[in-house]
């Protein structure tokens, strides 16, 4: 696995983590924050072939 493309990946599961955290606490402005940063991210993957797994549950 090369070092974007893990790089990349990491980032997107903090960005999901984010999300759901801010989602919890109930911070409207946080998780649509976090969720600006994750779309960013995957529109990034995307561009540069990088599958992403479907956000985990839970």
């Amino acid at each position: 696995m090369n070092e974007f493309r893990e790089s990349l990946l990491v980032r997107v599961e903090q960005a999901e983590q984010a999300v759901r955290r801010a989602v919890e606490q109930q911070d409207e402005y946080a998780a649509e924050v976090h969720s600006a940063d994750l779309a960013n991210l995957r529109r990034l993957a995307a561009e540069h072939g990088v599958a992403v797994p479907a956000p985990r549950e839970g």
